[in-house]
């Protein structure tokens, strides 16, 4: 055996660094996974936190604005309609953020505490983040994040996107698994849920900006890109409240 070995002793080498290497990748893999799992874990306890605190406003002369503790659930046929407005949005090509940008960032979310309108929330694919105002790369880096200039929750087209991080159930990462039927529930921050039922997945160019003109029918319009680097391919998902 000693004689074999000493003859063959740059295959048993070889052997060796490949059993070195290998461990090596999977003590890699392993802790990329735990800093995932951890940085899935921050983006819903900071974010969802601040979301479901009731939004301090100032009194209006309105008589229709009404506090409640309760969760009212608002279908299509209450929701009103809304005229369509041509829409013409530049959707830049997009960067996977790493999941330490994201944890970074998420370590700072008092910095846009203030942006946080709601949630959002998919139980096909188990996500739940908040929502913020502004489309931004950095804004994206907290939750999903409006895309249009006063989109309204529950009327005419509320378009939002998020990053694709590269690992399942982080950001909209898994938007492409989100099946037509599944629903979509959104939440301000007065107590006012919202649910969508998902008409429509597809795959377009980033040119391609149609989804996001306004609409008379309620409608929920999901963005992210379509593979975690940079790319010119959007995933779009489609919802009309119900």
């Amino acid at each position: 055996m000693k004689k074999w070995i000493e003859k063959n002793k740059y295959f048993v080498g070889a052997i060796g660094v490949i059993f070195i290497a290998l461990f090596s990748f999977l003590l890699f893999e392993n802790q990329q996974k735990e800093e995932v799992k951890e940085a899935i874990n921050t983006v819903v306890s900071s974010g969802l936190e601040e979301a479901e605190k009731p939004k301090k406003h100032v009194e209006t002369k309105s008589s229709e604005t009404v506090q409640s503790n309760q969760v009212d659930v608002i279908t299509g046929t209450e929701a009103q309609e809304e005229t369509p407005i041509p829409t013409v949005i530049s959707l830049t090509e997009g960067e996977r953020p790493s999941v330490k940008t994201i944890q970074n960032a998420q370590e700072n979310f008092n910095e846009v505490s203030d942006s946080v309108l709601g949630s959002i929330e998919i139980d096909s694919i188990q996500l739940k983040l908040p929502i913020l105002m502004g489309d931004s790369f950095d804004n994206m880096l907290y939750g999903a994040c409006t895309v249009l200039s006063k989109q309204t929750m529950g009327k005419g087209n509320y378009a939002l996107a998020s990053h694709n991080a590269g690992y399942e159930g982080l950001l909209f990462t898994s938007l492409n698994k989100v099946s037509v039927g599944d629903l979509v529930k959104i939440n301000d921050r007065e107590g006012h849920s919202f649910i969508y039922k998902v008409k429509d997945q597809k795959h377009v160019d980033m040119t391609d900006t149609t989804m996001l003109n306004l609409t008379r029918k309620p409608t929920l319009t999901l963005i992210t890109c379509d593979q975690a680097t940079k790319t010119t391919g959007r995933i779009i998902v489609i919802a009309e409240l119900v």
